[in-house]
């Protein structure tokens, strides 16, 4: 009788970790927006392995640990399984993530797991050549650090791992990867259960930006000459998703679109889409300041499906800006650039930084008034200015000896890690707070929801809900939270006090508690506001209450819009926190 012999297997769990909160509690939800983009790609990679391979059975399994748990059991027990190999990757690492991921890696080797690391902060700290010390203690555990881009080098990482030899580093900042045949971004099945809207994805259609922002790492590590993903291909892949009634809407995560020297064709072939009669295609995209003078490019993006634009603005003091090599920046055009977008019946997000060196906490909040009096833009996000590994600003900060703040955690933009030369830390810090509050007034809101297109109010309210909540209820940054908060209580940081079963459930009760309470004054204030606009003035109480509540779901399936910014843990140094 013949015996058939199994292949080999490999199980590899790509992983995105999460982040530690100032109290040491991991930072979890119930439901988050934007799900990673880094895995998608890395989970897309490795299912073009497995149909290539016939020798070894490969299988992906993706985690998000800002949704969920990581699947330890799992891991041991096929780790434990014969015939098979295991191989954990903890993808899209940026600084503040690093904390946790050393956490999850140290544990995992303890128990002989291979396990690899990549993201930006091992890409940037390793642009120099010379490893710091947080990722030589990660390489003297056995874990491997992945630099670079992996789209041209994914396979041979995974063939290594199926035998056994991972090398102790894989370096590819120098080989930057063609993009045109690259596997297109994709979830396995039910993966965005656990999001706001199954029906969000995110998409890079080029990597790259052209320009030299100082506090900017990408340009370190993608380059500063756009690559594109090939436009047919791109639109093949949103069509497909499309017919099979899932993916609807689109953060097109790359880091400037408009230097993407093929938007002409791509935007062609999305407007082609959604005049096909299918499902209306949807998307948010990020530009710079100058996009809108290219000719043609805002009314192409609006016939395209382009329902929010993210600006890059920084700052209102055009010295900051040539300080830190943004000459692409004219503030006396701003007005004229988001006229543009909003003439076009795009809702215009920008992102401003707090904590240039000429910054001082009243000149700080007399740019916030500006930017709801004068620019009128309908969504801000703020950061604090940071040195993070990789950018330029790290680079002369540590060279002329400027102290850092030791702990990486930190490192999320939403933190002081260095000395301000005109405010203290806590001036620093206090003014960043009430940044959000001068900005996002009740009479803002209203303002800005009676002025935009009817087709782009109801999404713009669903931003409205999710920043209030986040800073009012939560007391943290947009990027950094869902909905509900979730605090495993054996998962906190290590040196953090350790809680009993009964203990962090009297703290649970009250924190869910006031959570509840928080999220009903936001619900008020936002119906408020909603109420009052002239749309609703002749309808009865019951009528507007129907109708902020269908604002809020979207009216129908077709129009479910989700809440969207730039990104899930992400910063401005990585406009795609979805990676």
């Amino acid at each position: 009788m013949q015996v058939t012999r199994s292949r080999p297997r490999l199980e590899v769990f790509l992983v995105r970790p999460s982040k530690y909160d100032d109290a040491g509690d991991l930072i979890r939800h119930w439901r988050c927006v934007l799900p990673s983009n880094t895995l998608a790609c890395l989970h897309a990679l490795t299912q073009a392995v497995a149909h290539r391979w016939s020798d070894v059975e490969l299988h992906a399994h993706v985690c998000d640990e800002a949704v969920e748990s990581l699947p330890e059991r799992r891991i041991r027990r096929a780790a434990a399984r014969r015939g098979t190999r295991v191989l954990v990757c903890l993808a899209g690492v940026q600084t503040s993530q690093l904390p946790r991921a050393r956490d999850l890696a140290l544990r995992l080797r303890a128990a002989r797991i291979p396990v690899a690391i990549g993201g930006f902060h091992v890409s940037g700290s390793l642009v120099g050549g010379d490893a710091p010390a947080e990722l030589i203690e990660l390489e003297a555990h056995g874990v491997t650090l992945v630099a670079g881009e992996v789209e041209e080098t994914w396979e041979s990482v995974l063939l290594d791992a199926a035998e056994g030899r991972l090398r102790p580093r894989y370096d590819t900042l120098t080989a930057l990867p063609d993009l045109a045949a690259a596997a297109m971004p994709s979830f396995p099945p039910g993966a965005l259960r656990r999001f706001v809207s199954g029906g969000l994805a995110t998409l890079d259609t080029s990597r790259g930006c052209p320009y030299a922002c100082s506090f900017c790492t990408i340009i370190k590590v993608q380059g500063r000459k756009s690559r594109s993903r090939d436009p047919v291909r791109v639109a093949e892949h949103i069509r497909h998703a499309l017919e099979r009634g899932g993916t609807r809407q689109y953060f097109l995560t790359d880091d400037d679109l408009a230097r993407n020297p093929r938007w002409p064709e791509l935007f062609a072939h999305l407007a082609a889409i959604g005049t096909a009669g299918r499902e209306p295609l949807r998307f948010l995209m990020q530009v710079d300041l100058r996009a809108h003078a290219i000719p043609g490019f805002v009314d192409a993006a609006r016939r395209a499906g382009c329902f929010q634009v993210f600006l890059g603005l920084e700052s209102l003091d055009a010295e900051s800006l040539r300080a830190a090599g943004k000459r692409q920046n004219r503030v006396d055009d701003y007005r004229t650039a988001v006229d543009a977008w909003q003439r076009a019946g795009i809702l215009v997000h920008v992102g401003y930084i707090i904590g240039f060196d000429g910054d001082t906490p009243d000149g700080v909040l007399a740019a916030i008034d500006l930017l709801k009096r004068e620019l009128r833009v309908d969504v801000a996000s703020f950061f604090m200015l940071t040195p993070l590994p990789g950018s330029e600003d790290h680079r002369r900060l540590r060279e002329g000896g400027i102290a850092l703040d030791p702990d990486l955690d930190r490192y999320d933009t939403f933190h002081a890690v260095r000395e301000h030369p005109r405010m203290t830390r806590d001036e620093w810090e206090t003014v960043y707070r009430e940044a959000w509050r001068r900005f996002y007034t009740r009479e803002h809101l209203r303002d800005r929801l009676a002025s935009v297109a009817p087709e782009v109010r109801t999404p713009l309210l669903q931003v409205y809900l999710w920043y209030l909540a986040t800073f009012r209820v939560q007391g943290s940054h947009p990027m950094l939270t869902g909905f509900f908060r979730r605090k495993p209580r054996t998962e906190r940081r290590p040196g953090a006090m350790s809680l009993g079963v009964l203990r962090n459930a009297r703290r649970r009760i009250g924190e869910t508690s006031r959570e509840v309470a928080g999220y009903a004054r936001v619900l008020h204030e936002l119906y408020d506001v909603w109420a009052s606009l002239p749309s609703a003035s002749e309808r009865s109480a019951v009528g507007r209450g129907i109708g902020f509540l269908r604002a809020l779901a979207g009216e129908t399936a077709a129009r479910i819009d989700t809440p969207t910014a730039p990104t899930a843990t992400h910063t401005y140094a990585n406009r795609s926190p979805s990676r």
